[in-house]
């Protein structure tokens, strides 16, 4: 599908003389953890993690541009380290045919365990595969000597594992090509956000999110009420349509490590917003953003927003001014 491919909807009086509102849902995300492109061969000298990244980051780019093109709205997030515990081996328990792992959690290295089943679809059961664990990565081995490894963030999230941490927006950016920014590290936003949060402490994820922007009309003046994605009308182009999520989210979550460039920000988004209102008689945006599965991985937070799975705000103009309305 092309975007504008029901542009001619934009020309219709109906349509055109409508109060119109913005609702933004999220239509997918991706995310990795940035250490696998900083230290590609940890795993080992022949699999490269960064590589392996770019490469599905392009797919993710293409799959978009041929399926009406839009921008990534990326977050750049700190959690609280979480590494394996290699000193201590996996257990197994033969009657709930769980597996304890130990973990270490924070700077301080917090001591942790958590439970988790493995299934061997070879022996069609529960199983205790070999673990084998560095700090930073898990392999299992199943009975086919097949391997699987993951990083200990990719295997907590995948194994729903809760110990309570959320990701902490300490950035939010916006991109046309996702796996060269912020990805090839030459960002003065994730240089900021690397300097300013201890790495000892936190380790640094990178979210990106691709939305789906809904346009509701209602006309005064005929029975007409319309519901359409601003993609397939394209009456605001793809890459104002990314600038301006991307600065709500800024003003969202306005975390205290992106104060650098606050106030040309502000600027450029209540422009955007009085350009809409007054040209497309779009008078506010209405957010919805969370995950379909809910796990720590999914759970957001700010210097400002409270631990949360579910993030509803508003924004528009209001005496002047962008007002952002938290729910």
């Amino acid at each position: 599908m092309n975007r504008g491919m029901f542009s001619s909807i934009s020309d219709n009086e109906a349509y055109a003389e409508a109060d119109k509102k913005w609702t933004v849902e999220l239509q997918r995300f991706h995310k990795y953890w940035y250490d696998l492109v900083v230290n590609p061969n940890e795993v080992a000298e022949y699999f490269d993690t960064r590589k392996l990244i770019v490469d599905y980051l392009k797919g993710v780019k293409e799959a978009v541009e041929k399926s009406l093109e839009k921008r990534f709205v990326y977050f750049i997030c700190s959690r609280t380290k979480v590494r394996f515990n290699t000193k201590k081996k996996p257990s197994f328990n033969p009657f709930t045919k769980k597996v304890k792992i130990h973990i270490l959690v924070g700077k301080k290295e917090k001591k942790k365990s958590i439970c988790c089943k493995f299934f061997d679809r070879g022996l069609d059961k529960f199983s205790n595969p070999k673990i084998d664990l560095t700090d930073k990565y898990i392999t299992i081995t199943d009975s086919k000597g097949d391997l699987t490894t993951a990083s200990i963030h990719d295997f907590l999230d995948g194994s729903n594992i809760n110990l309570g941490i959320s990701s902490n927006v300490e950035y939010v950016g916006y991109t046309e090509n996702p796996h060269t920014r912020p990805t090839n590290g030459s960002h003065t936003g994730l240089s900021d956000t690397l300097y300013k949060v201890s790495n000892e402490d936190c380790d640094t994820l990178i979210y990106f999110n691709v939305f789906n922007v809904v346009t509701e009309a209602t006309s005064k003046n005929s029975m007409f009420n319309f519901v359409i994605p601003n993609s397939m009308t394209d009456e605001i182009g793809s890459e104002l349509e990314g600038k301006i999520i991307e600065k709500c989210f800024i003003f969202y979550f306005d975390a205290i490590n992106q104060s650098r460039n606050k106030k040309k920000e502000l600027s450029e988004l209540k422009n955007s917003l009085i350009k809409m209102a007054q040209q497309n008689k779009i008078g506010s945006v209405t957010f919805y953003y969370e995950f379909e599965d809910v796990n720590d991985y999914a759970i957001f937070s700010s210097s400002l927003v409270k631990p949360s799975y579910c993030h509803r705000f508003s924004v528009r103009i209001e005496n002047d001014n962008v007002e952002v309305k938290r729910y």
